[in-house]
């Protein structure tokens, strides 16, 4: 995303982290976009190496309900809106990982994307 919240297709996110253990994790995306976005969803092409080979997913995230509501929490003009990926997630292999989220519509330039932000939570297996 630029500084005028505009999500172009040669702008995309990457993360690369590390995972030392095998436990269950839950996988996040969360985007943060303003009243200026322009739908109700949002398609991106999420690419990754969770499964010690690359994986390619397209995403439909929705972002607001049918009436128009937009989800999420809202601080002024911007929504904040986290979408679990993969529940109880096992990685296959330690060591290093990455992901690579685009926006994949069918327009170049997305006028409302502030940020894309994306976390993973080690769920506690002493529960």
């Amino acid at each position: 995303m630029d500084e005028d919240n505009i999500w172009t297709y040669d702008n995309y996110f990457q993360a690369d982290f590390d995972v030392q253990d095998s436990m269950p994790y839950d996988i996040y995306l969360e985007l943060k976009h303003t009243d200026d976005y322009p739908f109700e969803n949002i398609y991106l092409r999420i690419i990754d190496n969770f499964k010690a080979v690359k994986d390619t997913d397209v995403v439909n995230m929705n972002l607001s309900d049918t009436y128009g509501i937009w989800y999420g929490n809202k601080n002024g003009n911007t929504y904040t809106y986290p979408s679990l990926l993969r529940k109880s997630f096992k990685f296959s292999n330690k060591g290093l990982h990455s992901i690579k989220i685009e926006q994949f519509t069918r327009r170049d330039s997305l006028e409302g994307v502030a940020t894309v932000r994306f976390y993973i939570n080690k769920i506690n297996s002493d529960k």
